[in-house]
């Protein structure tokens, strides 16, 4: 399992690298060497010129590359470190996880579910947290662009993250999250979860190739929020939505269309 994390790689591990991973989740040579199971002068010898085998090489790589990695690591093999070195390393490690709102709210959505939603049904969620966040309130839940979704998903960066590195709780400070905020993720977990992933895909993918139309850039391809937000706020009024705590009726009224209209044609 471990193997299938690491990154393909055709060169080793820079020593400018390893400096980093040191710098960014503030982590000493010697305990990170400890933290990995390696002999206490490891890193030190990297450091000063020694190749690291290939297996070393992508491991040190793929800490590097994705935080979450790091995490489960930290977590796994916390006993390795002092309470201190482990404290200062988990802080610096979760403030590099937590840098973007999108992480935070699907951060959110992991631990409220306990893990048991996949990826994609997580880029579900993210899609209509961030829709009907414009349409009841006017303003974006985060500032990621929804690409248009044909073969790929509407936010491909957390959805490759999560893919490649898998999604584990982490202990995160949702205090960045308003209270409102957090009452509207609640909602839409709440109206949508009922639901298992084969009928929202299908909502998405239905909702996607009306929205497609409205797509400002045709390298880019995404869908403008203004657009999310003004079919939305129509949604709102068609389906008599008032508050936020009648967000399930949108996807028990949508998926009611849906499945007749798929029934028909059929």
């Amino acid at each position: 399992m471990e193997n299938e994390l690491l990154p393909d790689v055709n060169t080793t591990v820079s020593v400018d690298e390893i400096q980093q991973i040191i710098t960014n989740y503030k982590i000493g040579k010697k305990p990170l060497a400890r933290l990995l199971g390696w002999g206490e002068t490891t890193i030190i010898r990297y450091l000063e010129g020694d190749a690291p085998t290939t297996e070393y090489s992508d491991k040190l790589r793929a800490i590097l590359a994705n935080p979450t990695y790091y995490y489960s690591i930290l977590m796994r093999n916390k006993d390795n470190l002092t309470n201190v070195a482990f404290r200062k390393s988990k802080k610096a490690v979760l403030e590099r996880l937590m840098q973007s709102k999108i992480d935070i709210v699907a951060q959110y959505i992991i631990n409220l579910k306990d893990s048991e939603v996949s990826a994609g049904y997580i880029q579900v969620l993210l899609f209509y947290i961030q829709a009907f966040s414009l349409a009841f309130h006017g303003k974006e839940m985060f500032e990621d662009e929804c690409f248009t979704i044909g073969n790929t998903s509407p936010y491909p960066n957390v959805y490759e993250n999560m893919k490649r590195y898998g999604m584990v709780k982490l202990e995160i400070d949702d205090s960045v999250l308003s209270e409102e905020e957090k009452d509207l993720i609640n909602a839409v977990i709440d109206g949508f979860t009922w639901y298992g992933p084969k009928a929202l895909f299908a909502l998405l993918e239905r909702e996607s190739k009306i929205l497609s139309d409205s797509v400002e850039n045709s390298n880019m391809k995404y869908i403008a929020k203004d657009v999310l937000k003004n079919y939305y706020k129509e949604a709102l009024i068609q389906y008599n939505i008032s508050n936020i705590s009648e967000i399930g009726r949108y996807p028990d009224i949508t998926l009611s269309e849906l499945r007749r209209d798929m029934m028909y044609v059929i």
